[in-house]
């Protein structure tokens, strides 16, 4: 359906609910980036340090350096897919150049150009920022495409669920299948070098399904309020389910990044298992995340979105806190079940957290008629992006003052449970939801 007969249909009050090829057509470009950045994530360090030799101070400035990078350029890319005018719209052409530039940064990451000297440090350096940058180029027009896509409050939880199966399944991927694969061709450098090839395909057919899965999708047009000049970003921070959003969703995050942090450490010191077991815990995740996908669907729309992230982490607290009676020798299927409930739990705050996310872009253009669902999208990936490294950060500070195997649990159970309650908390004060359920205009919500 093209945007005026969209838009006619929704003037006159016709159903305008997406169809599946459209709501998964979009979901798939999230397997593609979530392959991306959890490969980048899990063996970067490992490979560059260890495999590369390089010093691991150095590498780790390095991936630190293309993240501050990688944040700093996310307002810039709302900005021009803002303001980008296109036979196929404000975001697919960023969509297929994302595609591109990411499928090409993977490869050449694993397959350095040099073998040694600064030629290797100046190819490490090049492929990182070019990661960054793919990584960018897709992901903030990714994000701001729903919001324009549709305007019906459930059909955005639709097309927020198809993209936490994918996200989940771009997870195993870039951390699970990515190791293997390293493995099943010898290891080494040319382990990795047939490894990034095969992950390289992944990342850029999941991307270029993206693009051409969302051809029938609905955009919108460039538009400045009207009579007066166009507000800015002291505008945009008055949009306070927004700013209550961020808040909430970067708590939980730091929270997030802990856990994922930890669960090393976990693993290894107070379960006496092998690092291999983390493979097992990760997979019933991605299975309680998957599988638990139409329950959260169901009780979004029966209670809302709210209700439904708050349900979660009722139900994630509870699992959290379970680490605490964890013990060497414990059973093999108490440890998968904890995986598997961790999972959907995160399936849900994942699932409401992004849902709201485009409800709150709609309502500042009830509220000051401009189109910036990108600039918006910046801003949530660069709060993700501070999250994530904060959540480590804060993890390094409790175990080094702790220490020993107390201080890994209570480190890696008490940040993120005090992450979610204060996620909860600030949700609280998000109005939003219950204006759009209510059917009352947007525009009425929190100021």
């Amino acid at each position: 359906m093209s945007l005026d007969a969209l838009d006619d249909a929704v003037a006159r009050g016709r159903p305008t609910r997406l169809p599946a090829s459209l709501v998964w057509g979009w979901g798939i470009g999230s397997l593609g980036a979530s392959a991306l950045h959890n490969g980048i994530s899990f063996l970067a360090l490992f490979y560059l340090s260890t495999v590369l030799g390089l010093d691991p101070a150095l590498a780790g400035s390095l991936i630190l350096v293309a993240k501050v990078y990688d944040i700093a350029t996310d307002p810039l890319m709302g900005w021009v897919s803002d303001r980008t005018e296109s036979r196929w719209g404000r975001r697919r052409p960023w969509l297929l150049a994302g595609a591109l530039v990411s499928a090409v940064a993977f490869v050449l990451l694993f397959n350095p150009l040099a073998a040694a000297g600064p030629g290797l440090l100046g190819a490490a350096v090049g492929a990182l920022l070019l990661y960054a940058t793919g990584y960018t180029l897709f992901g903030i027009p990714y994000l701001a495409m729903p919001a324009e896509m549709t305007s019906d409050y459930h059909d955005r939880s639709r097309l927020m669920s198809a993209r936490t199966i994918c996200l989940t399944l771009g997870i195993l991927a870039g951390g699970a299948l990515a190791p293997v694969l390293v493995g099943a061709f010898g290891g080494g450098p040319g382990g990795y070098a047939r490894m990034s090839w095969v992950m390289g395909a992944v990342i850029l057919g999941a991307m270029l399904g993206c693009f051409a899965g969302t051809r029938g999708a609905r955009g919108t047009r460039p538009a400045a309020a009207a009579g007066r000049k166009a507000p800015g970003w002291r505008s945009a921070l008055g949009n306070r389910p927004f700013i209550t959003l961020i808040i909430s969703k970067f708590c939980h995050l730091v929270g997030t990044a802990v856990s994922m942090s930890s669960l090393a450490f976990l693993v290894t010191a107070v379960l006496d298992r092998p690092e291999s077991a983390m493979g097992g815990f990760v997979l019933a995740s991605a299975a309680g995340s998957i599988l638990s996908m139409p329950v959260w669907l169901a009780v979004s729309r029966r209670a809302g979105k709210r209700a439904t992230y708050l349900a979660a982490v009722a139900c994630y607290l509870p699992v959290l806190l379970s680490w605490l009676l964890a013990v060497a020798g414990e059973a093999n299927s108490l440890f998968l079940a904890r995986g598997f409930l961790t999972g959907m739990a995160t399936g849900g705050l994942t699932l409401a957290a992004q849902a709201m996310l485009p409800d709150t872009i709609e309502h500042d253009f009830a509220r000051t008629g401009l189109r910036r669902e990108a600039m918006f999208s910046a801003v949530y990936s660069m709060a993700e992006k501070l999250a994530s490294a904060t959540g480590p950060f804060l993890l390094g500070l409790v175990l080094s003052a702790a220490g020993g195997d107390r201080g890994i649990v209570l480190a890696a159970v008490l940040i993120p449970a005090a992450a979610s309650l204060l996620s909860a908390v600030a949700l609280l004060f998000y109005g939003l939801d219950r204006q759009l359920r209510s059917g009352r205009a947007a525009a009425g919500a929190n100021g």
